[in-house]
Protein backbone atom coordinates (compact mmCIF):
# COMPACT_ATOMS: atom_id res chain seq x y z
CA UNK A 1 0.00 0.00 0.00
CA UNK A 2 1.43 3.37 -0.96
CA UNK A 3 1.79 6.25 1.42
CA UNK A 4 0.42 9.65 0.66
CA UNK A 5 2.75 12.53 1.34
CA UNK A 6 1.39 15.83 2.47
CA UNK A 7 2.94 19.17 1.79
CA UNK A 8 5.12 20.53 4.59
CA UNK A 9 3.27 22.94 6.81
CA UNK A 10 5.61 25.77 5.84
CA UNK A 11 5.19 25.20 2.06
CA UNK A 12 4.13 28.23 0.05
CA UNK A 13 1.11 28.24 -2.23
CA UNK A 14 1.68 27.89 -5.95
CA UNK A 15 0.97 30.88 -8.16
CA UNK A 16 -1.90 31.00 -10.65
CA UNK A 17 0.58 30.69 -13.53
CA UNK A 18 2.16 27.61 -11.97
CA UNK A 19 -1.30 26.09 -11.47
CA UNK A 20 -2.09 26.67 -15.17
CA UNK A 21 1.16 24.96 -16.18
CA UNK A 22 0.39 22.07 -13.86
CA UNK A 23 -3.14 21.63 -15.25
CA UNK A 24 -1.92 21.89 -18.86
CA UNK A 25 0.06 18.68 -18.32
CA UNK A 26 -3.12 16.63 -17.97
CA UNK A 27 -5.45 15.47 -20.72
CA UNK A 28 -8.92 15.85 -19.24
CA UNK A 29 -11.72 13.84 -20.83
CA UNK A 30 -14.54 15.45 -18.88
CA UNK A 31 -15.90 18.97 -18.59
CA UNK A 32 -12.72 19.75 -16.62
CA UNK A 33 -11.05 19.99 -20.04
CA UNK A 34 -12.48 23.50 -20.41
CA UNK A 35 -11.14 24.81 -17.10
CA UNK A 36 -8.33 26.58 -18.97
CA UNK A 37 -10.86 28.52 -21.07
CA UNK A 38 -12.51 30.28 -18.13
CA UNK A 39 -12.24 34.07 -18.45
CA UNK A 40 -11.24 33.73 -22.11
CA UNK A 41 -13.20 34.38 -25.30
CA UNK A 42 -14.73 31.22 -26.73
CA UNK A 43 -16.83 30.11 -29.68
CA UNK A 44 -19.77 27.76 -29.08
CA UNK A 45 -21.67 25.91 -31.83
CA UNK A 46 -25.15 24.82 -30.71
CA UNK A 47 -27.23 21.89 -31.97
CA UNK A 48 -29.67 24.27 -33.64
CA UNK A 49 -26.83 25.77 -35.69
CA UNK A 50 -26.41 29.01 -33.77
CA UNK A 51 -22.88 30.33 -33.26
CA UNK A 52 -22.10 32.20 -30.06
CA UNK A 53 -18.98 34.15 -29.13
CA UNK A 54 -18.36 35.39 -25.60
CA UNK A 55 -16.26 35.30 -22.46
CA UNK A 56 -16.64 31.99 -20.60
CA UNK A 57 -17.27 32.93 -16.98
CA UNK A 58 -18.13 29.56 -15.47
CA UNK A 59 -19.35 26.04 -16.21
CA UNK A 60 -20.49 22.97 -14.33
CA UNK A 61 -20.14 19.19 -14.58
CA UNK A 62 -22.85 19.07 -17.26
CA UNK A 63 -21.01 21.60 -19.47
CA UNK A 64 -23.69 24.22 -18.81
CA UNK A 65 -21.93 27.45 -19.72
CA UNK A 66 -22.28 31.08 -18.70
CA UNK A 67 -21.06 33.49 -21.39
CA UNK A 68 -20.61 37.20 -20.78
CA UNK A 69 -20.57 39.82 -23.54
CA UNK A 70 -22.13 37.13 -25.73
CA UNK A 71 -22.71 37.77 -29.43
CA UNK A 72 -24.65 35.53 -31.79
CA UNK A 73 -23.15 35.56 -35.27
CA UNK A 74 -24.56 34.28 -38.58
CA UNK A 75 -22.27 33.74 -41.56
CA UNK A 76 -23.59 33.71 -45.12
CA UNK A 77 -20.36 32.60 -46.72
CA UNK A 78 -21.70 32.19 -50.27
CA UNK A 79 -22.50 35.90 -50.35
CA UNK A 80 -19.51 36.93 -48.19
CA UNK A 81 -21.82 38.44 -45.54
CA UNK A 82 -22.31 38.17 -41.80
CA UNK A 83 -24.55 39.54 -39.05
CA UNK A 84 -24.24 39.91 -35.30
CA UNK A 85 -26.66 40.36 -32.43
CA UNK A 86 -25.59 41.09 -28.86
CA UNK A 87 -26.98 38.65 -26.31
CA UNK A 88 -25.37 39.99 -23.10
CA UNK A 89 -25.03 37.35 -20.39
CA UNK A 90 -26.12 34.03 -21.86
CA UNK A 91 -26.56 30.59 -20.31
CA UNK A 92 -26.09 27.59 -22.58
CA UNK A 93 -27.39 24.20 -21.51
CA UNK A 94 -24.58 21.67 -21.92
CA UNK A 95 -26.64 19.14 -23.89
CA UNK A 96 -26.97 21.71 -26.69
CA UNK A 97 -23.23 22.25 -27.14
CA UNK A 98 -21.79 20.63 -30.26
CA UNK A 99 -18.40 22.28 -30.27
CA UNK A 100 -16.51 24.74 -28.13
CA UNK A 101 -13.13 26.37 -28.59
CA UNK A 102 -11.04 29.38 -27.66
CA UNK A 103 -10.93 32.37 -29.98
CA UNK A 104 -7.67 34.07 -30.90
CA UNK A 105 -8.74 37.64 -30.17
CA UNK A 106 -5.81 39.04 -32.17
CA UNK A 107 -7.02 37.35 -35.36
CA UNK A 108 -10.79 37.19 -34.84
CA UNK A 109 -11.64 40.34 -36.79
CA UNK A 110 -9.52 39.57 -39.87
CA UNK A 111 -12.15 37.52 -41.76
CA UNK A 112 -14.94 39.92 -40.73
CA UNK A 113 -13.09 42.90 -42.21
CA UNK A 114 -13.36 41.25 -45.64
CA UNK A 115 -17.10 40.52 -45.30
CA UNK A 116 -20.14 42.77 -45.60
CA UNK A 117 -22.12 43.23 -42.40
CA UNK A 118 -25.89 43.00 -42.85
CA UNK A 119 -28.83 43.25 -40.46
CA UNK A 120 -29.40 40.34 -38.13
CA UNK A 121 -33.03 40.05 -39.27
CA UNK A 122 -31.97 39.67 -42.91
CA UNK A 123 -29.35 37.04 -42.03
CA UNK A 124 -31.83 35.18 -39.79
CA UNK A 125 -34.31 34.99 -42.68
CA UNK A 126 -31.65 33.55 -45.00
CA UNK A 127 -30.56 31.05 -42.32
CA UNK A 128 -34.15 29.96 -41.66
CA UNK A 129 -34.76 29.44 -45.37
CA UNK A 130 -31.61 27.31 -45.67
CA UNK A 131 -32.43 25.33 -42.52
CA UNK A 132 -35.98 24.63 -43.77
CA UNK A 133 -34.61 23.47 -47.14
CA UNK A 134 -32.14 21.18 -45.39
CA UNK A 135 -34.87 19.71 -43.17
CA UNK A 136 -36.98 18.98 -46.23
CA UNK A 137 -34.04 17.32 -47.99
CA UNK A 138 -33.17 15.24 -44.91
CA UNK A 139 -36.82 14.19 -44.54
CA UNK A 140 -36.90 12.96 -48.15
CA UNK A 141 -33.62 11.14 -47.60
CA UNK A 142 -35.10 9.42 -44.52
CA UNK A 143 -38.19 8.31 -46.44
CA UNK A 144 -36.10 6.92 -49.30
CA UNK A 145 -33.88 4.99 -46.91
CA UNK A 146 -36.94 3.65 -45.03
CA UNK A 147 -38.26 2.24 -48.31
CA UNK A 148 -35.06 0.19 -48.47
CA UNK A 149 -35.41 -0.98 -44.88
CA UNK A 150 -32.76 1.36 -43.49
CA UNK A 151 -33.06 3.67 -40.52
CA UNK A 152 -32.01 7.28 -40.97
CA UNK A 153 -32.43 9.61 -38.04
CA UNK A 154 -32.46 13.34 -38.47
CA UNK A 155 -33.91 15.71 -35.94
CA UNK A 156 -34.81 19.27 -36.82
CA UNK A 157 -33.13 20.43 -33.62
CA UNK A 158 -29.81 19.01 -34.90
CA UNK A 159 -29.28 21.41 -37.77
CA UNK A 160 -25.58 22.06 -37.22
Amino acid sequence: MSEMKSAPSGASKISEGEADLYLDQYNFTTTAAIVGSVDRKIFVLLRDGRMLFGILRTFDQYANLILQHCVERIYITEENKYAECGRGVFMVRGENVVMLGEVDIDREDQPLSQMERISFEEASAVKKQRDDARCELESKKGKTMAQHGLIYEFHKSDIY
